[in-house]
């Protein structure tokens, strides 16, 4: 009975790897996401005419500049996971991968409620 409830224990284990390999994956994925709501606002902003006056145009740009660094943030999160895989897994940097994994989830989630507040809602 013993042995039986260390093997379970076992299987319930999750690799680092994994869960760096998994990190990366999503990373990507969501790097791709924000590209799309980045075109989103390129698209809004291409609408007006030239002679639009700066003030009118100025929150686009703003958030194609925060949607521009968003991108940049998910894409060094995957330069993370890369350079942790090739390092073999030190422990300090499986730290801050994950750190800066679920800070591009907040920083996504917040660039995904703004462009869609600048999109249906000015």
């Amino acid at each position: 009975m013993a042995a039986n409830r260390r093997s379970t224990k076992l299987i319930m284990m999750i690799e680092s790897k994994d869960v760096v390999l998994a990190a990366m994956g999503a990373a990507a994925a969501l790097a791709g996401f924000v590209l799309v709501f980045l075109g989103v606002i390129i698209a809004s902003y291409q609408s007006y005419a030239a002679t639009t006056p700066s003030a009118v145009v100025r929150p686009y740009r703003t958030a194609g500049v925060a949607l521009f660094g968003t991108f940049g943030l998910s894409l060094v999160t995957v330069a993370l996971c890369l350079l942790w895989l090739v390092l073999g897994g030190p422990m300090w940097l499986y730290g801050l991968t994950l750190a800066v994994f679920v800070i591009q989830l907040v920083v996504v989630f917040l660039a995904a409620g703004w462009t869609t507040r600048m999109v249906l809602w000015q």
